[in-house]
């Protein structure tokens, strides 16, 4: 009787696991989509704020036709200058009351969540080749040119190489095959207690 209990209790507690790495808080379930097929090495930290620095605010900044989209900046701001998305998703947020929106662009995804009764930029993610990093990184660009462009300082999380600008700003790069799949400026909101 008290193994069957216990075996119970395990499977809950398993079942509870899997589901909230599942959910929208999830580090690897944030963002895009990742192949997880890659010939990278996968033994990565849990997380992407250990303290370690490996490139500035600058890098976390996306520039696309000359309209700056900073993490964590206001996405009415942003939105106002480059204009109207080919289509906007929302969902219950994760991150405080409100909703996070997904607006679609030609070459982008842009993502935002809800702060204080505002809404701000959460994510970047370049969906086509050719759009480039500040450091000149696209779609198709190989594991030697990030870490060329951007350096040794990374964290591995599943196949992406993370790179972090401190105070929650990231850049990442999915790699398979040693080639980059995606790109995506990430901000890591803060648990509010």
């Amino acid at each position: 009787m008290k193994r069957s209990i216990a075996i119970i209790l395990t499977a809950i507690l398993v079942l509870t696991m899997a589901f909230s790495m599942t959910a929208c808080g999830s580090e690897e379930n944030k963002g895009g989509t990742a192949d997880n097929s890659t010939n990278a090495p996968t033994t990565a930290t849990d997380s992407t704020d250990d303290g370690k620095i490996g490139i500035t605010a600058d890098d976390t900044t996306f520039i696309y036709n000359g309209v700056e989209i900073a993490l964590d900046a206001k996405i009415d701001d942003v939105v106002a200058l480059l204009g109207e998305a080919d289509s906007v998703k929302s969902e219950q947020s994760c991150h405080g009351e409100g909703e996070d929106r997904t607006y679609t662009y030609p070459d982008f995804l842009l993502k935002s969540y809800p702060k204080d009764g505002v809404d701000r930029v959460l994510d970047v993610i370049i969906t086509a080749e050719g759009v480039a990093t500040a450091e000149g990184i696209v779609i198709g660009s190989s594991l030697d040119d990030v870490i060329e462009a951007y350096g040794t300082v990374y964290n591995m999380v599943g196949p992406r190489y993370v790179y972090n600008a401190g105070e929650g700003k990231t850049l990442r790069f999915s790699i398979k095959d040693n080639t980059v799949t995606q790109i995506e400026y990430y901000f890591n909101v803060p648990v509010t207690k």
